[in-house]
């Protein structure tokens, strides 16, 4: 046998058609007596042989110095790539994919050997098919047309040690050869180079070690980029429970090493241990403890960072290597995080009355009206309205008029009769009502603002669409303020859009890429992005006037009422805390530590002496009270209260919650207690509305179930149920008490308010 060696194992009987049966089945590559390849599946030899040849081909032209070529198996992808050295060919053999695993490295074959190889195995396959011509034929003239081969010098090699400036007294180092380029790539114009993801080129094998306070422990014969790749989601994992205060125990497998980190709840630090020679008899373990999460992150970016530019630097064309892009964007992402976490850049603002005197309404609701007290209330039908492919998101009650889109059209109705106002084609997207009309923000970036009496557009904006998420936004509209619609740009920015005019008047581009949140607070627009910090701009230059940073990041919605803001911090699997937040000087006043995690989609429920947090988890929904003025624990009903699905609101000194599982509950904020309980007759065999939030008008509360229940908050009784068989989806009730339903199915409905009779005295 030669030192290169194709064997070819028909099976005939599996053969898609007589030409290819003498090649279909299995086919090994061996050198050396070893075996170096995955066994092919079936199908997969004749393409494979074909490659493979034309592959030498471009080697011994000296048209090219290395290649690649694809072996798929049935789970699997592995890669056979060649590269020319002088008169040899280095063969290596590694599956890809997001964990690779290297088989065979480097193995050398001379280029006659290779050829020898090939030559012998299109011969057998000749031979199989008793002299017939073959799907292969081609290959046979192309192998004898490509010698002999052309003159190529030594790949050149560049032995290099990568040490990175400790962090704190950690830190992560790497020896390796690193491949030099044999001759200048030549120049391509810009912008249109191809970028591929190139693995092969980067398969350099080396040494890499973990030092720290004086002690080293080293994986010899590894694969430094292979290790990098992995070494930065670990370091994620563990900057993250960090920050979320969790516990964690990671491992990565490189080979028959293992990095692993691991720490307990709390803010203790973690421990790194590095295993080589897992499994065996002579395998040793070694673990260094008390290593600060921000030092080991701090150390994966540095050594990734060293590598990346030492493989650039060897070799210019690694700048469009997709796999080393695609690493060196993680570590920048990685690297921002770091540094967003370690900076303690908290500001107040030392003019707070230039924006108090801009306070927004207290947000609690107050159970004053007509219903308050009295009588029953009665509903008639008023009309009906089919709309295909309704977006229910995208429907509102706007004075007069009511605005409803669709996958196609938005159209204007009048909210007494039902009767088409106005109606215009639009593309999908979202919808926004703003005083000044109708904004719409299609997924690609145009927003249109539609006047709501014409349903004429009034000025047409474009910005960087967002990938996914969609849009959030926020308006300004008051007395004193510009008239700006915010909303988030792309995927680091939140731009302010003149209602009048369409012009951008301000644009904040964060750091990273963020899921922002929005909540207007006077003449301050207050965002979170997801990460540790709450900052507030001044809406009509976008400048930041303060900034709370906190270890735990800022993920759930905000309560702003008079003088003060809440907000709850932390991440699933960690802790929780409630921030009290001046928000006109961004001063922290206090923070409360939550046993439970909150329920992300509620934000805090405050009245005048209480600060309610809504909880979840898989047993149900609870609710959790603390003094406003200090954050103190006052009571406590833990998870299981209702069912998972619950919506909270504030009505006066009551906290009322409604669950889909058709049970509307009251507790006294002040204590805790029950006040009154209903669950409602027919829940559980009827389907839910999608929303579940009640709407309280004119003292009365409207309560999405399977029907819509009116109740007198003050003592839970039910006034009046509106006769309708469309599952409130959407629920909207105008100042008269007039109610307007509306189905995912594409009904909307109108049900107007009876004449109530009163005691004339």
């Amino acid at each position: 046998m030669s030192a290169f060696h194709v064997v070819v194992r028909p099976e005939r009987e599996l053969a898609p058609s007589p030409a290819l049966s003498p090649l279909y089945g299995l086919l090994d590559v061996v050198v050396d007596g070893v075996n170096i390849t995955a066994r092919i599946a079936d199908g997969f030899a004749p393409s494979f042989l074909g490659d493979l040849t034309r592959a030498f081909a471009a080697l011994s032209s000296g048209r090219s110095e290395r290649t690649v070529i694809q072996l798929y198996a049935e789970h699997d992808v592995w890669e056979l790539g060649l590269e020319r050295d002088g008169d040899d060919v280095l063969i290596t053999v590694f599956r890809s994919g997001p964990a690779p695993v290297v088989a065979v490295h480097e193995r050398r074959v001379t280029l006659r050997a290779l050829r020898e190889g090939l030559a012998a195995a299109l011969a057998e396959a000749r031979s199989r098919s008793g002299g017939k011509d073959t799907p292969l034929a081609s290959c046979r003239t192309t192998l004898e047309t490509s010698w002999p081969p052309a003159a190529h010098p030594k790949v050149p090699r560049s032995p290099t040690t990568l040490t990175p400036a400790p962090r704190g007294s950690f830190a992560f180092n790497v020896s390796a050869p690193f491949r030099r380029a044999a001759r200048p790539r030549p120049a391509v114009a810009h912008g249109t180079a191809v970028e591929r993801a190139d693995l092969h080129s980067l398969l350099v094998q080396g040494d890499f070690a973990v030092v720290a306070r004086g002690r080293t422990a080293t994986i010899s014969g590894c694969f430094p980029f292979l290790v990098a790749e992995r070494l930065i989601p670990l370091a994620e994992e563990a900057l993250d429970a960090w920050q979320s205060g969790r516990a964690i125990f990671r491992r990565i497998q490189l080979g028959d090493s293992r990095i692993g980190v691991r720490r307990g709840p709390g803010d203790g630090p973690l421990d790194v241990s590095l295993s080589v020679g897992f499994g065996a008899a002579d395998g040793k373990s070694v673990t260094f403890p008390a290593i600060d999460a921000l030092d080991f992150a701090g150390a994966a970016v540095a050594i990734a960072r060293r590598l990346v530019e030492a493989f650039t630097t060897n070799d210019p064309s690694h700048e469009k290597n997709l796999r080393l892009t695609c690493l060196a964007s993680a570590v920048q992402a990685l690297a921002d995080r770091i540094e967003e976490s370690a900076a303690d850049d908290s500001v107040t603002n030392p003019e707070p009355e230039t924006y108090r005197s801009f306070a927004p309404r207290a947000q609690s609701g107050a159970a004053k009206g007509p219903w308050a007290q009295g009588g029953k209330m009665r509903f008639s039908p008023s009309w009906v309205a089919t709309v295909p492919n309704i977006d229910l998101k995208s429907t509102f009650l706007c004075g007069d008029r009511i605005v409803v889109g669709s996958a196609r059209e938005i159209a204007c109705l009048d909210r007494r009769t039902g009767s088409v106002v106005w109606r215009a084609p639009t593309a999908r997207g979202g919808s926004i009502a703003t005083p000044s009309g109708i904004a719409r923000i299609e997924p690609e970036g145009k927003i249109l603002l539609r006047d709501l009496t014409t349903g004429e557009i009034r000025f047409t904006a474009r910005i960087t669409p967002r990938a996914a998420g969609g849009a959030t936004g926020a308006v300004v509209h008051a007395p004193g303020l510009p008239k700006l619609l915010v909303v988030s740009e792309g995927e680091r920015s939140i731009t302010a859009l003149d209602l009048v005019t369409g012009d951008v008047r301000w644009r904040h581009t964060s750091r990273r890429a963020a899921a922002f949140r929005m909540r207007r607070a006077g003449k301050l627009l207050l965002v979170t992005g997801g990460d540790s910090a709450l900052v507030a701009h001044d809406v009509s230059t976008g400048d930041i006037v303060w900034r709370v940073r906190d270890r735990l990041p800022f993920a759930h919605a905000m309560t702003i009422d008079h003088d003060s803001a809440f907000i709850v911090s932390g991440a699933p699997g960690g802790h929780w805390r409630l921030h009290h937040v001046d928000p006109w000087t961004g001063a922290v006043k206090y923070t409360a530590e939550l046993s439970d995690a909150p329920l992300a989609t509620q934000s805090p429920l405050v009245t005048g002496e209480v600060v309610a947090i809504a909880t979840r988890d898989a047993t149900g929904s609870g609710v959790r009270g603390f003094r406003r003025s200090d954050g103190a624990p006052l009571w406590e009903h833990g998870p299981g209260l209702l069912s998972p699905l619950a919506t909270w609101l504030v009505v006066d000194d009551m906290l009322i919650a409604n669950s889909s599982a058709g049970v509307l509950l009251c507790l006294d904020a002040t204590t805790g207690k029950v006040r009154y309980n209903h669950v409602f007759s027919g829940s559980a065999d009827c389907d839910q509305p999608r929303r579940l939030e009640p709407v309280l008008r004119g003292g009365a509360l409207f309560v999405p179930q399977h029907q819509v229940v009116v109740v007198r908050p003050r003592d839970g009784e039910v006034i009046g149920t509106v006769p309708s068989d469309l599952i409130p989806d959407l629920l909207r009730v105008d100042e008269r008490c007039d109610v307007y339903i509306g189905e995912e199915s594409g009904h909307l409905a109108a049900f107007t308010t009876a004449a109530r009779l009163a005691l004339v005295r």
